[in-house]
């Protein structure tokens, strides 16, 4: 029997009225999908269609390479988390005012903000149903019943919604974070989607040949190297500037880890040039060459160069440490700061 409550009074139906005279939510679903979902989906699809480094994938394949999961299962965690990684970047892109995404016009210039808003919801909840999905698939390591695919689901979206809501509320108070309130938004934020992979390949692992803290401690550190390695390219990267656009944290106004460093040393001696400019969200390229010219001369850049050459080395060196992964070797490899094409023109 089906209640429908109207005005005061309460009517109960037989169910076989309303089932022929009222369609349930489900059928309603599919009568959209058939109508509306390709136009729903374009903004995601218009993204999508061009190829971003699929760096994701790789490092799920290399966590898979100690835990060996079957790979239906690894297959439906890394549709998850392109779906989440995707939709995470139509978000960002409208956050930040980018007005590039991989060398295209960001999608909520062409689609509009309330659309690609609408699509990327659409999305994570999609996502969701892949964790329920996950659920349902049998696994001798879920000994504890709060070790469901679904909880891991939503902490990682709540870690990850803390992490990028931090680096906003930075931003738009003009408030510089510390050094460690910065590297714990960048495990929340950056290392989210690395976090819940691994912590759904962990559930679904075949082989305990991996300790799960010495991975989890490998993968902060992965998450906080490809994260100052970003912040160094947005700045400093020829091949970034051609993707996106010219040191585009500076009209942002993000407290990257380069620019925290320039405010710091600044304030010791008495200075706020970057402050100052990165208050104003300049377009200016010759305003924003000066900020990295000053940046220089603080001694910034060679510094963050020579951190992640540090960072890169202990990386290499726990993946030998937890047994070797030449999958995560290579993707190290690939991130070197040696491959970093340097624009020498703000030099």
């Amino acid at each position: 029997h089906y209640f429908i409550q109207s005005n005061l009074s309460l009517i109960m139906l037989e169910s076989s009225e309303v089932e022929s005279d009222c369609p349930l939510p489900s059928e309603y679903t599919t009568e959209i999908n058939a109508q509306y979902m390709q136009s729903l989906e374009e903004p995601y699809t218009y993204q999508t269609l061009v190829a971003g480094k699929e760096i994701r994938d790789q490092m799920i394949e290399a966590m898979n390479m100690w835990l060996k999961v079957d790979e239906p299962v690894l297959q439906k965690i890394k549709d998850m988390v392109k779906i989440l990684h995707e939709s995470s970047l139509l978000i960002d892109d409208i956050q930040d005012s980018s007005k590039m995404r991989r060398g295209q016009p960001a999608a909520y210039l062409i689609y509009g903000i309330s659309q690609v808003i609408n699509i990327a919801n659409l999305k994570y909840f999609e996502a969701g149903k892949i964790a329920q999905e996950l659920d349902a698939i049998p696994t001798h390591h879920r000994s504890d019943p709060s070790q469901k695919a679904t909880v891991i689901f939503h902490e990682s979206m709540i870690a990850l919604h803390i992490g990028q809501g931090l680096d906003i509320h930075w931003r738009d108070h003009n408030k510089c974070p510390s050094v460690d309130e910065y590297v714990d938004m960048v495990v929340k934020k950056t290392g989210g989607l690395m976090m819940l992979s691994y912590n759904l390949l962990y559930l679904f692992r075949t082989k305990d040949t991996l300790d799960y803290q010495a991975g989890y401690d490998f993968l902060v550190l992965l998450s906080k190297y490809f994260q100052i390695r970003d912040d160094f390219c947005n700045l400093w990267d020829v091949r970034y500037a051609a993707n996106k656009s010219y040191c585009e944290d500076l009209t942002e106004g993000k407290f990257s880890w380069v620019i925290i460093h320039g405010i710091l040393r600044e304030n010791s001696k008495g200075t706020s040039r970057i402050m100052s400019i990165l208050k104003q969200h300049t377009t200016s390229d010759d305003l924003k060459k000066f900020c990295c010219q000053v940046l220089e001369s603080l001694g910034v850049k060679k510094d963050t160069l020579s951190y992640l050459e540090t960072l890169e080395k202990e990386l290499t060196q726990q993946i030998a440490d937890l047994g070797g992964n030449d999958q995560f070797s290579r993707i190290v490899k690939a991130l070197s700061p040696s491959k970093i094409e340097i624009d020498r023109a703000t030099c």
